[in-house]
């Protein structure tokens, strides 16, 4: 799944990105004899920021919403199997996918930048402060080090937020009940004008690429929770029938909308 984060989110991570940096900083500055050791610190702070931040994001999967949903009666089960031979089949999802795959492609250079930065800035940086006993001298030198490619990462993240518009999140796995629509990183609520937060889904149905596809907007994204299957027909109706959505759009092969 593509992870977009919110505006919420996106605050919360400049401030533990510079109170990290504010952080090795001082341990760089008052004590540069673990300064091998700061870059394993700051990986690790990173990977634990990344872990709790997804976690949060799939928490709803034991929600009380997910709960409830399970309380209901099951009307249809997804095949993965079925579902990896439809995507294969869908030749205008690599289209889809592409600026998606450009954004990976910018996080991927952006960890490049990390690992090669820290070992030829600091072996310099390291030189550097030892010549000096000011210690705002030393503060700048080494605070350089981290904010440069700190302010160079969130600009490429920045970036890649602007190249993806629509965010296509193919369910492998997924349950629907009369109650809502249970998968990996997906809960929803039946009826849809019901689901928590006021989160108002868009339902599109493509008959000709074999799925039905709940489309949200956040902020200037759209993310489309997509559901293929064979019997895409009776899961429309399922989901038409019990979700009720006020927003339901058929695309036909020829492109025709009603």
């Amino acid at each position: 799944m593509a992870y977009q984060m919110s505006k919420r989110q996106w605050a919360l991570s400049i401030a533990y990105g510079q109170g990290m940096i504010a952080l090795l900083t001082i341990l760089n500055v008052f004590y540069p004899q673990y300064l091998n050791y700061t870059f394993i610190i700051f990986i690790i702070g990173m990977i634990v920021f990344t872990v709790v931040t997804m976690k949060s994001q799939l928490k709803h999967i034991t929600s009380k919403e997910a709960k409830e949903i399970r309380e209901g009666r099951r009307l249809y089960k997804s095949d993965p199997s079925e579902i990896t031979e439809l995507q294969t089949r869908d030749t205008k999802l690599v289209a889809e996918l592409k600026p998606m795959m450009k954004s990976a492609g910018l996080s991927l250079l952006s960890m490049v930048v990390v690992f090669a930065w820290y070992p030829i800035y600091f072996n310099y940086a390291r030189n550097a402060a030892a010549t000096t006993s000011d210690t705002l001298i030393r503060i700048i030198i080494f605070l350089l080090g981290y904010e440069i490619p700190y302010l160079l990462i969130t600009l490429l993240n920045l970036w890649s937020r602007r190249i993806v518009r629509d965010v296509v999140q193919v369910v492998t796995n997924y349950e629907v009940y009369n109650k809502g629509v249970l998968g990996m990183g997906l809960t929803i609520k039946f009826p849809l004008e019901e689901n928590k937060g006021g989160d108002i889904y868009k339902v599109v149905y493509n008959p000709s690429r074999k799925f039905v596809e709940f489309a949200i907007q956040r902020g200037k994204t759209t993310v489309r929770y997509r559901l293929y299957s064979r019997s895409c027909d009776r899961l429309a109706d399922i989901i038409k029938r019990y979700g009720k959505p006020k927003n339901f759009e058929v695309i036909r092969e020829d492109s025709s909308r009603r």
